[in-house]
């Protein structure tokens, strides 16, 4: 993998909204992971929201950064590393995973009442959450809030 020199735009055109794509510790964009790459709310021609992190120094960044720079990294890398989320898709072994159903998941919180008068009693809420499942073309699958 090649490491870039400076962290400026390889775009022509400055952009003031947005921050290069680099790691500011460790000084390249050679050890950086694509986590997210979102349309800006109200959408902004050529702009993105981003989040990445390195794997070298551990530092997660989030900013509004040039479109053309997250795929310049995504193109110098192939496939990602771990599933990305890319718009309205989740992308794993650099295929949008499809939906494989969907499941409803019982997890139980204990709740304790403390009354001074009575001894301190347990209770068990069952909370129900619906996911949706992903799945990968390679068998990998995810679950996901409904």
């Amino acid at each position: 993998m090649s490491t870039i020199s400076h962290p400026a735009s390889p775009n022509e055109t400055p952009q003031p909204n947005a921050e290069p794509i680099w790691c500011r510790t460790c000084n390249t964009t050679e050890h950086l992971i694509l986590d997210s790459i979102e349309p800006l709310k109200p959408p902004t021609e050529g702009l993105v929201d981003i989040s990445y992190t390195c794997v070298e120094c551990d530092t997660f960044y989030a900013h509004t950064a040039v479109f053309l720079d997250a795929a310049a990294i995504l193109n110098e890398r192939g496939n990602t590393i771990g599933v990305l989320q890319f718009g309205g898709e989740y992308v794993h072994c650099g295929r949008p995973m499809e939906l494989a159903g969907s499941a409803h998941r019982s997890v139980q919180a204990p709740i304790r009442t403390d009354d001074p008068g009575q001894d301190p009693a347990v209770e068990l809420l069952d909370v129900y959450l619906k996911t949706k499942v992903l799945q990968c073309g390679c068998g990998f699958r995810m679950e996901l809030p409904a």
